[in-house]
């Protein structure tokens, strides 16, 4: 199979036409422009290349696209992974999964429980991470999330870490059970 970047007009054309010198001269011109046409259409293509773009890029296209809580201190996967989803958090905005989703991607473990979830007052939800990095700035941040992607009429009762270790526990216990029985001598 031709590739089109190889490609030459002379490869479709019958011999007795594809031979004559005119025909591999305009054959050769029209194959560099392709080749600079497809040049330029690859390194104009953004949405599609987010997996290669660099910092700089991924920071503009969070700007055009405003993506919700992005920073340009991010890691680039947390950056490529919010401009990606964007447009799907917009379509979500305002739904549990949305905020579940930014919240994911910006610290990697998050579940929104709604009010009926886990016994709280109604119109409330609360936000669980068993991220252990979770620090003062990442639940200040979890905050802000939760107020740009969350719908208007909800209220966030809480950030929840949920920690745990691995530890062991040794138990022991001894029971002694017995009568007592003194004896005296009677002389």
């Amino acid at each position: 199979m031709i590739k089109l970047y190889d490609a030459l007009i002379t490869q479709s054309l019958p011999d007795i036409v594809a031979e004559q010198p005119w025909c591999i001269a305009i054959s050769r011109v029209i194959r560099e422009q392709i080749r600079k046409i497809m040049i330029a259409a690859e390194q104009s293509r953004t949405y599609s290349a987010i997996d290669q773009a660099d910092h700089k890029i991924l920071d503009v296209m969070a700007a055009e696209l405003r993506t919700p809580q992005y920073s340009e201190n991010f890691s680039i996967e947390v950056k490529r992974s919010l401009v990606k989803g964007t447009l799907a958090y917009y379509s979500q905005a305002g739904t549990a999964e949305a905020l579940k989703t930014v919240c994911t991607d910006i610290f990697g473990d998050a579940s929104v429980l709604e009010w009926y979830e886990y016994n709280g007052r109604p119109g409330y939800f609360k936000i669980t991470t068993k991220s252990p990095s979770v620090t003062t700035e990442a639940v200040n941040e979890f905050i802000k999330t939760a107020e740009s992607v969350k719908r208007l009429s909800a209220k966030l009762d809480g950030i929840e870490v949920v920690l745990s270790a691995k530890q062991e526990i040794f138990v022991a216990a001894v029971l002694h059970t017995g009568t007592r029985h003194t004896f005296r001598f009677i002389s």
